[in-house]
């Protein structure tokens, strides 16, 4: 953690610094695990709220150009993760990149997830991010097989995924990487680099879905806008792809008993209605058992 005298997990910052600097510490890089010493400031004078890192809090006081600056506003989401190797992952996703690091404890990492949720939702009010990224959609190609969304929508959960060719994704030609992003009601695949939606699959569509490994599959039905078959994809590793399989589960289900307490049309189809899932285990433990397409899935 960053040197004393400190308050909290944070430095005693001077008067001067103190300003717009909502959390400050150190936290480790996902892929080396290097820490680095890590600033979260708040928008003032017209700079955006913003994440940097320094490689030390040292060369931060000596006011060194930092390492990299990641602006809040730019990020599509930002959620709790964890892989094999690290347990509490904080991971900011941007339309080009995916940036994660890793906290000592839940504690710490529920600390930085709050205040980089809070900035970055206060900034997308502030600078009208949605309302802006519309106009990225005039000329938008209507074969992308779904309803017409922002990347800049706020969804529930993102992932990072290596979509395969293989059944739709090759049909449609939809492989490489892309965020899978999941809202209420809607799956979508969002292409690295991309403003929009590719693909938005309906929740109540999907027939059944399903990981081994780090690959992890969605089937869908007739009713899809892609038409019937299989998206494959592949994680960063196993702990990843069965967040992926339980998290989208835990949503199907959700939207089941939602659509329990309305009342339901003679012509809806049984075969459109989510189907009955188990409740989600809370992820961010230790890697899980050999996994396997859930077999409660297939109708």
């Amino acid at each position: 953690m960053a040197s004393p005298p400190t308050t909290g997990d944070q430095p005693l910052l001077t008067s001067n610094t103190i300003n717009n600097i909502k959390k400050c510490g150190y936290l480790k890089k996902q892929k080396h695990g290097h820490k680095r010493f890590f600033v979260l400031k708040e928008s003032s004078e017209g700079s955006p709220s913003r994440l940097e890192y320094y490689e030390s809090e040292k060369k931060w006081k000596n006011k060194s150009a930092a390492k990299r600056v990641i602006p809040l506003d730019c990020c599509l989401n930002i959620n709790k993760r964890a892989d094999a190797k690290h347990k509490y992952l904080i991971a900011l996703y941007t339309k080009d990149e995916y940036f994660a690091v890793a906290a000592e404890n839940e504690q710490e990492q529920e600390s930085w997830y709050r205040v980089l949720s809070d900035l970055m939702a206060e900034g997308k009010v502030y600078d009208g991010s949605a309302s802006n990224s519309a106009s990225s959609l005039v000329g938008f190609d209507e074969a992308s097989y779904g309803v017409i969304t922002p990347a800049t929508a706020v969804y529930k959960e993102v992932w990072q995924v290596n979509l395969k060719s293989k059944g739709l994704g090759q049909t449609r030609n939809v492989t490489g990487v892309y965020r899978l992003c999941l809202s209420g009601r809607t799956i979508s695949f969002v292409k690295l680099n991309s403003e929009v939606a590719s693909v938005i699959l309906q929740l109540m569509n999907i027939r059944r879905c399903g990981h081994s490994d780090s690959f992890f599959f969605i089937e869908v039905g007739r009713s899809a806008a892609t038409g019937p078959g299989e998206f494959w994809m592949q994680a960063d590793d196993s702990v990843v792809a069965q967040n992926i399989h339980e998290t989208i589960l835990e949503a199907m289900k959700a939207l089941k008993e939602l659509s329990e307490f309305r009342p339901r049309s003679k012509s809806q189809s049984s075969g459109t209605n989510p189907i009955s899932v188990p409740t989600r285990r809370h992820l961010n433990h230790l890697p899980p058992q050999p996994d396997r397409a859930h077999p409660a899935l297939a109708h």
